[in-house]
């Protein structure tokens, strides 16, 4: 072949690669396109089911207070009540829950019985639970129980089988969907709804603080490496409060008494922290002559109710970081929580930094992280992998 044939015939097959190249190019950027919109448009949807889902409820059932979190676009409705029921005794009647029941604790006449259902995080009367549950799913849906198809409890962390079968059975008793009960890990459900990075592998800890029960739990790959659960907490401070007031000063006082002089003047004994001491009045009965007496409780009274709580829960973290990897420890220490109303305590962040270096953080709200939390595994089962709940909480 002449050569000058050649170099056309060269000439014209590296014009016609060149144009395959394009056309390639153009094929793959057409397809990296596309993939990305359905991408965007998934995370889209997976969003919007995680956060807008109305029919579904994340609940708290504690001790003290019962918490109900409903998840609504990128917010949540919160409400939360006293975990007390008054029915009028030998039926099944309900004359009250929540707080207008909590006032009738210990002063109601024959025929009502005011009752918690709970006791150290553990449902004591399967009777009494379901009016909690169906209470907190009314509440929680404003009054639209019928819409409500997915609940989400959260439970102590050495809760039994049969305890969580028992949540179970009062949720179902109100009309939900067996299926459709999910209970998780009080733990795990507040380090979700405190926005803590558990999906990442370096670790993070939660320190749960509630009425009856404390969890203490290392979280990392979305799930919990080790915990330590105490049935101790803000309740037994009230009835040490009752039993140093009756020691100290021969009054025997209420322990709605004890729980107000806990909340408006108690703290924690700490050194780093300079808390006002301060003093409230109480009334109850001298044990000697059984008539009404005054006195006066101060902050130094509740911190010493208050020691032997702490210093169980003190000693329970120190086993938690005698068993810590390596590896979690600065994810530990970068990222701990305090959450649980008791967590509230003047002074107990400063006394556990004390006694064990971690700096942990109080969450922002408390009381309600565990709620929260569970309302996204209720909105979301899927939110328990780990990839979705990265994405949740963003």
């Amino acid at each position: 072949m002449p050569l000058w044939k050649r170099r056309r015939k060269e000439e014209e097959e590296a014009g016609e690669k060149e144009e395959r190249a394009e056309e390639q190019e153009e094929e793959e950027e057409e397809r990296k396109s596309i993939t990305e919109e359905l991408e965007s448009e998934e995370a889209k949807a997976e969003e919007v089911e995680i956060y807008g889902d109305y029919a579904a409820l994340g609940i708290d059932l504690g001790t003290m207070n019962t918490v109900v979190a409903r998840p609504s676009e990128e917010e949540f409705h919160v409400k939360q009540f006293p975990s007390v029921v008054a029915v009028k005794k030998g039926t099944d009647k309900v004359l009250a829950i929540g707080e207008e029941a909590r006032k009738m604790l210990g002063r109601t006449p024959e025929d009502i019985v005011a009752v918690r259902p709970l006791r150290h995080g553990v449902i004591e009367s399967m009777e009494y639970a379901k009016f909690i549950v169906q209470y907190a799913i009314e509440v929680g849906s404003d009054n639209n129980p019928d819409e409500v198809e997915r609940v989400a409890v959260g439970v102590p962390g050495d809760a039994s089988e049969v305890e969580r079968r028992a949540i179970k059975e009062a949720t179902v008793e109100v009309g939900i969907d067996e299926s459709n009960v999910i209970v998780i890990q009080e733990a795990l459900a507040a380090a979700i709804g405190a926005g803590l990075p558990i999906a990442e592998p370096t670790g993070t800890m939660v320190i749960d603080i509630g009425a009856g029960s404390t969890d203490i739990a290392v979280i990392s790959l979305g799930g919990i490496t080790d915990q330590e659960t105490m049935r101790v907490g803000g309740d037994d401070i009230d009835q040490n409060i009752v039993e140093l007031v009756e020691e100290e000063y021969g009054v025997r006082i209420g322990i709605h008494e004890a729980e107000r002089a806990k909340i408006e003047v108690g703290r924690v004994f700490t050194e780093t922290e300079d808390l006002e001491d301060k003093e409230i009045e109480v009334v109850g009965k001298d044990v000697e002559t059984n008539k009404p007496k005054e006195i006066t409780i101060d902050s130094e009274l509740v911190a010493k109710a208050a020691e032997p709580v702490v210093q169980e829960i003190i000693r329970a973290i120190r086993r938690i970081l005698d068993r810590l990897p390596a590896e979690l420890v600065p994810g530990v220490y970068d990222n701990t929580v305090l959450v649980g109303g008791t967590s509230l305590m003047p002074g107990l962040q400063a006394r556990i930094e004390e006694e064990t270096d971690i700096p942990a953080e109080l969450a922002d709200d408390p009381m309600t992280v565990v709620a929260k939390g569970a309302a996204i595994v209720a909105a979301e089962p899927r939110t328990l992998e780990p990839e979705v709940r990265l994405r949740a909480l963003k």
